[in-house]
């Protein structure tokens, strides 16, 4: 049977008005922040009226890391371009700055690789340390615990993304294109120039004054990439991703309110710390627990930013398509979505990642659906992500997904019957 015929007046109410409440009283919940944990602490409350146990841990987090190294990367290639004119002009004789330039330059590039793209803790040891929390709610069968499934949100919110702000997509496109075609022009060009100044040094050929005005053409960029974010302004995060933590919070609401256990099924909600600061909560929990959730089978559904009806999709894959997630959770979602009457489809890759990527890497079986756009809106990362500006309707929708798929899960007796749908439905090749 279905959880409920879809979730009551009552808690679509208290998620709306939940979510304006933590906008209101805890402001600037940076990762790792205390604000971040105070909210945290007022959610775990809330959440101990519907679980049978709330569960809190601390973890330490560099969050600056993952995107603090962009002003330095574009300061980087800023000087890669000085340092070649003045060997160009003969200002410097030797190749002391193409060395330099060189290092930089790929040092930068590694940076955009590993962590904007891949999400990994490549530079972090160089950044700050704070603490932040994951806050792990669970709600216990009826009898002995043969499966889990555990939906997911994140609580922190982002820095403000200047462009984002400042024309959305048209802003963001060019800046951050220019900027990291403009990088990536450069970490060859530097190891050719290397090569050739140690080799023959001789700048008489044109070919070598073209370069250098191609890449002064690039220091608007690299000037204007320092600027991305704006570090004196953190978002409320209403849509991102508070929306998330009150669904996942909705659906232990809702049980509790119908007096409602499955006869096997753990149904669980983990609101994640620090994934603005690159996944860093949902990791951090992944990892600690990766033996402990394989004593049963336990799936994990990430959502984040519901807010546009429109735009809900499964991600089966993200960090910018280098991880896979699971075929059959996608699946699972997707008939949820159907049985509520959307047909959501599977997202193309995109430069970004969810909360799921996370338990994928660490061999667990996750997916996830989000209501945004890859076509940023203003209020993506702005100050405009606020409560007034939230879907009712996307959010009550992501609700009623999750109880249905709660529901499927619970009566399909695990996940092998998606497995086999899994495979007909996404053809990607993607893990299951």
């Amino acid at each position: 049977m279905r959880l409920t015929n879809g979730s009551t007046e009552d808690t679509k109410k208290y998620m709306v008005n939940g979510i304006r409440y933590v906008c209101e009283n805890f402001k600037e919940r940076a990762p790792g922040t205390h604000s971040e944990r105070k909210a945290q602490k007022y959610l775990k409350s809330e959440l101990e009226k519907w679980a049978d146990k709330v569960e809190t841990e601390d973890f330490e987090v560099h969050p600056a890391a993952f995107m603090g190294w962009i002003p330095v990367a574009g300061c980087m290639g800023i000087l890669s371009v000085l340092f070649y004119w003045l060997t160009y002009t003969g200002v410097v004789t030797n190749s002391a700055l193409a060395v330099i330039s060189t290092i930089m330059v790929l040092l930068a590039l590694a940076c955009l690789v590993f962590e904007f793209l891949m999400y990994r803790e490549f530079v972090d040891f160089l950044f700050p340390k704070k603490i932040s929390r994951n806050v792990m709610a669970r709600r216990a069968p009826a009898g002995e615990i043969k499966r889990r499934i555990i939906f997911g949100g994140h609580t922190d919110a982002a820095n403000e993304w200047t462009y984002s702000l400042h024309g959305g997509l048209k802003s963001l496109a060019p800046v951050m294109g220019g900027s990291i075609g403009g990088l990536i022009f450069i970490s060859i060009f530097d190891i050719v120039w290397l090569v050739y100044d140690i080799a023959v040094g001789s700048y008489e050929s044109k070919f070598w004054l073209g370069m250098g005005i191609i890449q002064l053409v690039l220091v608007p960029f690299f000037i204007a990439i320092c600027f991305f974010i704006n570090w004196k302004v953190v978002v409320d995060g209403a849509n991102d991703n508070l929306t998330a933590d009150f669904i996942a919070m909705g659906v232990l609401k809702e049980m509790a309110d119908h007096d409602m256990r499955f006869e096997h099924t753990e149904v669980c909600a983990l609101l994640a710390g620090s994934e603005e600061a690159g996944l860093r909560g949902s990791l951090a929990y992944a990892k600690k627990h990766c033996n402990d959730l394989q004593d049963v089978e336990t799936i994990f559904i990430a959502m984040d930013t519901m807010r546009e009806v429109e735009q809900l999709q499964i991600y089966s894959q993200g960090c910018t398509g280098t991880q896979k997630n699971s075929n059959a959770v996608c699946e699972l979602i997707y008939e949820a979505g159907a049985n509520c009457g959307i047909e959501m489809k599977e997202t193309e890759v995109y430069p970004g990642a969810i909360d799921a990527e996370a338990f994928s890497r660490c061999g667990l079986l996750a997916a996830g659906f989000c209501g945004v756009n890859h076509d940023p809106k203003t209020y993506y990362h702005t100050r405009l992500d606020t409560p007034d500006n939230m879907s009712e309707e996307c959010i009550n929708l992501s609700l009623d997904i999750c109880l249905e798929a709660a529901a499927l899960y619970d009566r399909s007796g695990g996940i092998d019957d998606f497995r086999a749908e899994g495979a007909k439905r996404f053809k990607r090749g993607h893990n299951n």
